[in-house]
């Protein structure tokens, strides 16, 4: 049975590379061109960009990146790196990103989505679970632009590393992962409510703070308004295997819940010390959330070639000696499979297991 849906998932996936060849996106710079000239509401790097040169005491100031001294890469990913550094003129200690001009597209690309980025992050602004933008970087030919942000700490995936190379039985105690996630879900129930969707929550885009242990959601390279029209992302995945919720995976409509489920799989692996979706194809990720959370007769995964799988098994990976009653019913709420039975950010942070004030 997970052959036929291995198979039959990659014959969607070929049938979405050429719906994309045939339907080639233009680059960012020429939809942001062809938006103004249609009188379109421009988009947040658009915005970002129109507002520079107004009183708003949000946005993001220009400087360059001279001002600034390297001390070390933190992190690299496929599109861009992030470097720690300090001001020079203050000693400030701040965390500054850079594009990867060729998987961004070009410099137009690159830039383009760095403004999207900075955007997102001055929306946020005020958001104590986000890490917050300090200004915009110029390079010396004034083309490549920089995020200068601040300085948090290691990420929450490299707390878990550690935590398993010290031999522990558990990551967090529940007191502690209860803490953890109310700060988690209270940040993104403001990000949500300000109308921004982060897209890509995992634990590597979780900062922990290294002077007060605070959390911060960093990384919003994906982030969009929660209303943008997504004709943009048909046909491509947004986000992290292992962290995507299903409708992400199937390619289906998606809003908010999809942060919420990230925020689910978040909480199982600070509770047991390891990611509960480890697969790294779509497809096998697919039948793994079958399989762990059972999926009622009502749900038609035949297009998948996968029956439906009625008795749950998620109590089995997250037993009750690392988790409550009542922290359980948290995590399966954040983990349904339909979005629109899916917990919200702030209805979970009313269930009874954060009203406990000590032990589990």
């Amino acid at each position: 049975m997970a052959v036929l849906a291995t198979e039959r998932c990659s014959s969607a996936a070929k049938e979405r590379q050429d719906r994309r060849r045939s339907n080639v996106r233009p680059s960012a710079a020429e939809e942001s061109s062809d938006r103004r000239r249609s009188n379109v509401r421009p988009s947040a790097a658009e915005d970002l960009s129109d507002r520079r040169g107004g009183n708003d005491k949000q946005q993001a100031r220009i400087s360059a990146i001279s001002s600034y001294e390297t001390l070390k890469k933190i992190g690299e990913g496929a599109y861009g790196a992030v470097t720690k550094a300090r001001h020079i003129e203050s000693g400030e200690i701040v965390a500054i990103k850079s594009s990867n001009v060729d998987n961004a597209g070009g410099e137009a690309e690159a830039a383009a989505l760095l403004l999207r980025e900075a955007a997102m992050l001055a929306a946020c602004a005020g958001n104590p679970a986000v890490v917050q933008l300090r200004e915009v970087a110029r390079g010396p030919d004034m083309r490549e632009l920089y995020l200068v942000m601040e300085y948090a700490g290691r990420s929450l995936s490299d707390a878990i590393s550690r935590s398993r190379r010290r031999g522990g039985q558990r990551c967090f105690s529940e007191p502690e992962a209860r803490g953890a996630m109310a700060q988690l879900l209270a940040g993104a129930s403001t990000m949500h409510a300000h109308g921004i969707v982060h897209r890509d929550l995992k634990p590597g885009n979780v900062l922990v703070g290294e002077k007060d242990g605070r959390l911060r959601f960093c990384d919003l390279g994906l982030a969009r308004p929660v209303d943008a029209p997504a004709a943009d992302d048909v046909d491509r995945l947004q986000g992290t295997l292992g962290y995507m919720a299903p409708e992400l995976l199937l390619s289906q409509d998606y809003g908010a819940p999809v942060d919420v489920w990230a925020l689910g799989c978040i909480m199982a692996e600070i509770v047991v010390g390891e990611p509960l979706f480890a697969e790294e194809d779509l497809c096998q990720n697919l039948i793994s959330i079958v399989h762990l959370l059972g999926i009622s007769d009502d749900v038609s995964m035949m297009p998948l070639g996968v029956s439906p799988s009625p008795s749950s098994k998620l109590r089995e990976r997250v037993p009750e000696e690392l988790l409550s009653p009542a922290g359980f019913d948290v995590l399966q709420g954040l983990l349904e499979y339909d979005p629109k039975d899916r917990l919200t950010a702030s209805a979970a942070l009313n269930m009874p297991w954060f009203a406990a004030k000590d032990g589990p």
